[in-house]
């Protein structure tokens, strides 16, 4: 007869691999790119793999960028959040991405909703991105830009 005492684990579903591709996306360790493309997502998936370099999150329904969505991409060089709708990025999330050395491209084309968005991006990012992709965007106006130099 079973003991009750001993622990019984069912598999409700199976746990992610630290490292694994999330579901939603298609991975290439090889390549060291992940690529989350016209998934309909509204949220970064979870659990990242740490290989990536190039992610690409084009043609979702982002809305926004939680604090902590890319805590595990350390090597991470270039961020395609293309054809997306960002309304608000959190300074948690910015100071974030300036954290990341290897990060030298973000793409944020056909996407920007307002001209503060676009100020607050490009006032954070400026001296830590090397490309920031905005055409296609609603940008409308700058305001009180007084960067040492935006070239467009």
């Amino acid at each position: 007869p079973p003991s009750w005492g001993s622990p019984v684990l069912l598999g409700w579903g199976s746990a992610q691999q630290p490292g694994s591709c999330p579901a939603p996306c298609e991975c290439s360790e090889t390549a060291r790119t992940v690529k989350c493309v016209n998934r309909n997502l509204t949220a970064v998936p979870p659990d990242l793999p740490p290989y990536a370099r190039l992610l690409f999150l084009t043609g979702n329904r982002l809305s926004s960028l939680p604090p902590g969505a890319f805590l595990s991409l350390a090597q991470l060089q270039s961020l395609d959040l293309s054809h997306n709708s960002l309304k608000c990025l959190k300074n948690a999330t910015i100071a974030q991405l300036r954290s990341r050395p290897a990060l030298r491209k973000i793409n944020i084309q056909s996407q920007l909703q307002t001209s503060y968005v676009f100020l607050g991006i490009v006032l954070a990012l400026i001296g830590a991105i090397f490309l920031l992709v905005l055409h296609d965007g609603n940008i409308q106006s700058f305001v009180a830009l007084r960067a040492k130099a935006l070239i467009l």
